[in-house]
């Protein structure tokens, strides 16, 4: 039994998985950045030892030889590669949490926004500048041209399932909400009306989904509990 409640721990971050990614990844960098300076003193080392800056060598040739030597018969991967793709991993672990935390905020400002048409009519306003204010005019030109239709209409279609479930339909929608999740992060402390749906309304709707426990883990910090 102890076995399997572990295992299911480790199924889902928790609430420090979450708060600690990046120092895991400072740490991470920290030891990539130290082996590769190690190894690279290695390689001249080496190099100066076998009269390589005695003679002149073309890249071709020394890529030659270099392929012929070390990449004919297969090697154990190198300390900085597996460090590399570790890090790799967690990044890209980092990168899907993130974006989860975003599309869950986005989805419940949507909900928000159906269920109560006046908010939707007092935030759309903000929401369409704050997208426009993208450092890159193109970007936040896209941005807004993404969510035209929910700017326009909290109901629009493509923040609903279509019927076809496609997958690009599933990405596109998945952009908006991941959109609308940022400008969330990004403006529940400067938008009061905002900050209060957050505190009163967001612990429910995530009760009403599935994964109750990792969603609030995620949203940890929003949530401020």
């Amino acid at each position: 039994m102890a076995a399997s409640a572990k295992t299911k721990g480790r199924e889902a971050p928790g609430p420090d998985d979450v708060h600690w990614d990046g120092e895991v990844l400072d740490r991470l960098d920290d030891e990539i950045e130290r082996v590769r300076e190690r190894e690279e003193r290695r390689l001249i080392r080496l190099a100066r030892k076998a009269g390589y800056f005695q003679v002149r060598i073309r890249n071709d040739e020394f890529l030659a030889i270099f392929k012929g030597a070390f990449l004919s018969e297969p090697r154990r991967r190198s300390t900085l590669d597996r460090l590399e793709a570790r890090r790799e991993a967690h990044y890209a672990g980092r990168r899907a949490r993130d974006a989860r935390r975003k599309a869950l905020l986005g989805g419940f400002l949507v909900a928000q926004c159906r269920h109560k048409p006046e908010v939707h009519a007092r935030l759309s306003p903000d929401i369409r500048n704050w997208l426009a204010s993208h450092r890159s005019v193109g970007v936040g030109t896209r941005n807004v041209e993404a969510l035209e239709g929910f700017l326009a209409d909290p109901a629009h279609v493509g923040l609903t399932a279509r019927s076809d479930g496609s997958e690009t339909a599933r990405r596109e929608r998945t952009h908006r909400l991941i959109l609308l999740g940022a400008w969330v992060l990004a403006r529940r402390g400067g938008v009061g009306e905002l900050r209060a749906l957050v505190a009163a309304e967001l612990a429910q709707f995530l009760e009403q989904g599935r994964r109750v426990a990792r969603n609030k883990a995620l949203l940890k910090g929003v949530l401020g509990k």
